[in-house]
């Protein structure tokens, strides 16, 4: 144990909780603290206490920043002043992207603590060249100038707002971090896929579609079986489709059996017509000689007869 106690501090525009090195000062959550951070000097909120912030694995407690000191009344004197900097500085800022003609849409500027550097957020589609622009707002604030780009739904954390089940953005409440959200999560849980329906003002689909995700698929075996096989014991239905499935084995090999007969008749059918009809025709060939015989000797007799009148 190195003895040392540690907090979480959380920042205005981010989301992350960060691990800071508190030494002896008595903190509890939503205090407000000036630490000191990579960038410079900060102000921040308490969000963990240090009775039960811990560090993280794999961090150094070397590489860990400290809490200067608790909020001043000094302390918020500057951050309002640095709010309407950041005022200024945005506007400044948008003239310089609409000169330069870049496709990007400023989202916040944040003023570090210190007032000696300026972050100014900003989201777009595609990576954008804006080398020029950061010497031009250098030289124009006169501070040092950093551009950072950002997602969608960063920014929709960022600005704030709300959704429409009427209660504040989730990114912008409570969430330190985005999780993946799909459009199968929305089909296991039997919601229309209507975009307008399952998507954040961000654009993106809601972050709370991931929120009983994890309960629908537990529950996924228990509920196809019953889908599947709706004639099961289970479902009440066993006997009746166990009848049925005898009763259309029977049914099918009765109706092989009644195919089979069919045609066992039709065969015999087929044969008798022809075994008369070979009849009439054997008949037929042999009355046809007959008459032609007969004719023959009623022709002989004719002749016969004539022969005697003469």
């Amino acid at each position: 144990m190195t003895g040392k106690r540690y907090a979480g501090v959380a920042f205005r525009c981010s989301r992350r909780i960060y691990c800071f090195e508190v030494g002896a000062l008595h903190l509890k959550a939503g205090d407000d603290v000036v630490v000191e951070t990579d960038r410079g000097v900060n102000m921040g909120v308490v969000v963990v206490p240090p009775e039960q912030a811990e560090l993280p694995q794999g961090v150094a407690p070397e590489g860990v920043k400290k809490v200067l000191r608790k909020a001043r009344d000094e302390d918020y004197v500057k951050q309002r002043e640095n709010r309407e900097r950041e005022q200024e500085a945005m506007r400044i800022c948008r003239e310089k992207i609409s000169h330069y003609r870049l496709q990007m849409k400023l989202v916040q500027a944040e003023y570090m603590h210190d007032g000696n550097r300026v972050i100014f957020y900003f989201t777009a589609e595609n990576r954008v060249d804006f080398r020029e622009l950061v010497k031009d707002l250098a030289h124009s604030l006169h501070v040092r100038v950093e551009m950072r780009q950002i997602g969608i739904r960063d920014a929709a954390g960022m600005l704030g707002g709300v959704g429409i089940c009427g209660r504040e953005l989730c990114c912008s409440a409570f969430l330190t971090s985005f999780e993946p959200v799909t459009v199968k999560m929305a089909k296991e849980q039997n919601l229309a896929l209507n975009p307008m329906k399952i998507s954040g003002i961000c654009g993106r689909l809601m972050c709370c579609l991931g929120y009983e995700y994890e309960n629908y698929r537990q529950s996924e075996g228990r509920r196809r079986p019953r889908r599947k096989n709706r004639g099961s014991p289970e479902s009440g239905g066993g006997n009746s489709s166990g009848r049925d499935k005898n009763s259309s084995k029977r049914g099918s090999g009765e109706d092989r059996e009644r195919k089979a007969a069919g045609a066992d008749k039709a065969v015999k059918k087929d044969a008798a017509p022809d075994a008369e009809n070979a009849g009439n025709r054997s008949g037929k060939s042999s009355g046809g000689q007959g008459g032609r015989r007969g004719r023959g000797n009623r022709g002989g007799k004719s002749r016969d007869k004539g022969k005697k009148d003469k």
